[in-house]
């Protein structure tokens, strides 16, 4: 089936992070050691119900204040929180630009309330999705099927014609299993010889 809509992840493809730059900032701050803090930080208790939505950047930020022993106001935690965001995409916006003039792009991620304040403001490639799927609005988690059913209802087309592009192979997995074309991303490069082995028209110019 000819493909209507493209689906992107957007941490590791379309921006690119390092969490070593906001460990950094929390481990300075922190009264236990670096891989303490990392521990509570990465609290499966607590970072996977943040970006379902099901607490708050301020109770996330009282847990790590409370087990972490950080010693941040909530303003700082946002700063500190958002550090890790690369100045530099991982695709160039004008390929962006080129697909969002033939296709729906819906971005489809895995985040929290206080990233994507961060990054709506701090990042123009945003302005090119139509649609933009956000765990904590959704309340699930890639590769839960219920992120993929929400995109699927915001593309308004079936599953076999839509493209995904996940940099971690559960997500791919997990949207194939839904019936959804999907392409595990390490280069911008490989993206491109995917897109148009699925017919995906794309101007030479922006490749």
């Amino acid at each position: 089936m000819k493909i209507e809509a493209l689906l992107f992840d957007l941490g590791k493809v379309v921006v690119d992070f390092n969490f070593d730059l906001g460990m950094q900032r929390f481990a300075s701050r922190s009264l236990l050691d670096r891989q303490a803090f990392a521990r509570v930080l990465f609290d499966e208790a607590w970072l996977p119900p943040y970006e379902r939505g099901e607490i708050t950047s301020a109770q996330y930020h009282r847990h790590l204040c409370e087990s972490g022993k950080l010693n941040m106001e909530l303003e700082e935690f946002h700063e500190s929180w958002s550090s890790v965001f690369l100045p530099d995409l991982l695709i160039p916006e004008t390929l962006i630009a080129a697909l969002g003039e033939r296709y729906p792009l819906i971005l489809v991620s895995n985040t929290n309330e206080s990233h994507v304040k961060y990054i709506e403001r701090n990042y123009n490639v945003l302005r090119h999705f139509d649609v933009k799927v956000f765990s904590h609005v959704v309340g699930a988690l890639k590769p839960d099927r219920r992120i993929y059913e929400a995109a699927i209802a915001a593309a308004g087309h079936p599953p076999d014609s839509l493209f995904f592009t996940d940099d971690r192979e559960e997500n791919v997995r997990g949207a194939e299993n839904l019936g959804i074309h999907a392409h595990q991303f390490t280069n911008t490069s490989k993206l491109i010889e995917a897109l148009r082995d699925h017919g995906i028209k794309i101007d030479s110019c922006s490749s």
